[in-house]
């Protein structure tokens, strides 16, 4: 009978413990969202639909790997809360491999992309951000090594806050070959947290961003914007040229949910609409018509959220400003 009792009270107990479990997790400080170590993985569908003025399809389903670790950093991130600047050396880590559905290719192609980049920031006083990022890519079919398709990118951003801690600017210019573009872009952005509860952000040349946050634990988002990738291909049956170019790029909205189930994981479902895509092989383009997009990701980080500078206080996530990716 005495055994019985405790069972049951056991069993109560844990019970009461697993409710209240999420409670404790959010209890503390999270993990960085910025400065911190992590490991992100997604995966993601955009089914085929017709290649325009063709009886062609096109679409792919993918997987991506990143893994984000601070190399390097002065003393402490309590260096930037205005008396000494704060100094930082990250390292990015990431990999895409995505199935292709290209009918006017041999079918069932592994497009897959390596990616690697170290960016050194400094923050300084309470509400300036200065980074500088470079990095490589090796955007190839089912992960080739050839040395002759590395691509090299590279960044310059400053990121002011001003003084009430709501309207922040973007400046800088970036070099990402691996979106087909051979030629510098201009980087230009602006953001208002319109309240506690609600932002809007927009970087040029297309992004734009609404975040409305329900609670600690749950925000939601809405957000246009482009998106795409570069490969080199193997010549098949129809090209026979080596290296065959491959490049597309689509203009998406959609509706980003955002959870964090405790302090270390943030699980994130998208929603979207993709426009008239463009894709080009070589010298010659097509287009493709609209699709619908869906990606679900999970991103673990680590250790502790000590205080830091406003200006180091974002979750780019949350903000749409990703110094890693800054132009999609």
């Amino acid at each position: 009978m005495f055994k019985s009792h405790s069972y049951y009270s056991l069993l109560i107990l844990l019970g009461l413990f697993i409710i209240r479990l999420p409670a404790f997790a959010q209890s503390g400080y999270r993990p960085h969202p910025f400065l911190s170590p992590m490991w992100q993985a997604d995966v993601e569908y955009l089914p085929a639909t017709q290649i325009i003025d063709t009886t062609l399809l096109n679409g792919f389903t993918g997987a991506n790997f990143n893994i984000r670790i601070p190399l390097w950093k002065k003393k402490d991130w309590l260096d930037a809360n205005g008396g000494k600047p704060f100094f930082a050396v990250i390292s990015h880590l990431g990999a895409t491999a995505r199935m292709s559905q290209i009918s006017f290719l041999d079918p069932d192609r592994l497009l897959t992309v390596g990616k690697a980049s170290i960016t050194g920031l400094m923050a300084k006083g309470l509400r300036n951000l200065y980074l500088g990022q470079i990095g490589i890519a090796l955007p190839t079919e089912s992960f080739h090594f050839n040395a002759s398709y590395f691509r090299f990118n590279a960044s310059l951003i400053w990121r002011h806050l001003y003084h009430n801690n709501r309207w922040w600017h973007t400046l800088g210019v970036a070099y990402l070959p691996i979106q087909g573009r051979d030629l510098p872009l201009p980087v230009a952005g602006i953001g208002f947290k319109l309240s506690n509860e609600n932002q809007v952000q927009t970087t040029f040349p297309f992004n734009f961003m609404y975040t409305h946050t329900f609670s600690r634990q749950f925000n939601l988002s809405g957000k246009l914007h482009n998106f795409g990738g570069y490969n080199y291909l193997k010549a098949d049956s129809a090209h026979d040229f080596q290296p065959l170019a491959y490049r597309y790029n689509y203009q998406k909205i959609s509706l980003i949910a955002r959870y964090y189930t405790d302090r270390f994981v943030v699980l994130t479902g998208e929603a979207g609409v993709t426009g008239k895509g463009k894709i080009f092989l070589n010298d010659v383009d097509y287009h493709q018509a609209s699709s619908f997009y869906l990606k679900f990701s999970i991103q673990v980080r680590f250790g502790e959220r000590p205080t830091a500078a406003p200006i180091l206080n974002f979750d780019p996530g949350d903000s749409g400003f990703d110094p890693n990716y800054i132009v999609e």
